[in-house]
């Protein structure tokens, strides 16, 4: 598999929806059966992103949010997860807290990621234990942070209670609040140290940031502490940790889970 081939097209599937956001006007907005919001932004960038990597790569199959699919399907062996726009309610209200996510998951591993956010024009990539972010043309090399006395710890802008109460188990830790994907871009730029989440989510949410957060020297932990995969034949995540150094933190966890 030619891991530049795919990256040269990504970078220009992202760069195509960025253009395509600031062109969209009069949005509007509805909920889905599960409570979620969804605005026609969501499904033009679905229909963006599916179409590009259909012509690039046909014989891979494509899972996104917006598009349909069986639960089962994410227990094949090759797959394209997309989340058109990671952070909807922040977009639609005219917020900067969301993200473009395209991730390829091989045998229930993430091998390559890149993530898009159109306020700052920032993309992140990682593959083949390399990761980058890049701006304007800039390339800046991303290396996760492995060597810290007081840990940064990440949570969701909108938490619940007991992940709250879980940080402050951790000593000395100073708490970040971010939204979307950009965790995981935090993470692997060094500017913070790990992400917990108690709470199951979707794949398609997180699939992109673990693939550059791994290429940068980080990981992505189950609850029992084993590297997360995605070969289960269902959407949500579970209960999971994203570190900047499995050797620093699994310890730690171990004692507070």
């Amino acid at each position: 598999m030619d891991h530049n081939y795919y990256e040269k097209y990504l970078f220009q599937i992202i760069k195509k929806c960025f253009k395509e956001l600031k062109s969209i006007r009069n949005i509007k907005a509805e909920y889905k059966m599960d409570g979620s919001v969804i605005t026609t932004a969501d499904k033009k960038i679905h229909n963006l992103v599916s179409e590009s990597l259909l012509f690039i790569s046909s014989d891979i199959r494509i899972i996104s949010e917006e598009g349909n699919f069986k639960e089962e399907e994410f227990g094949e062996k090759l797959y394209w997860l997309i989340d058109p726009i990671d952070g909807t309610k922040s977009y639609f209200s005219g917020g900067k807290g969301y993200t473009i996510n395209i991730a390829l998951v091989k045998n229930g591993n993430p091998i390559i990621g890149i993530i898009g956010h159109p306020p700052t024009n920032s993309i992140w990539f990682g593959s083949n234990n390399i990761a980058y972010k890049e701006n304007n043309g800039n390339k800046v090399l991303l290396k996760a942070i492995d060597d810290f006395n007081k840990p940064t710890v990440i949570i969701s802008e909108s938490f619940h209670q007991q992940t709250y109460d879980f940080v402050k188990k951790i000593k000395s830790a100073k708490i970040k609040r971010v939204s979307s994907s950009l965790k995981f871009c935090q993470i692997a730029e060094g500017k913070a140290h790990l992400y917990p989440r108690l709470h199951s989510i979707k794949k398609w949410d997180i699939a992109a940031g673990d693939a550059i957060l791994r290429a940068a020297g980080g990981s992505l932990l189950k609850n029992n502490l084993e590297t997360y995969k995605y070969n289960l034949p269902n959407s949500k995540t579970g209960a999971f940790f994203a570190v900047s150094s499995v050797s620093k933190w699994k310890n730690t966890l171990k004692k507070i889970i």
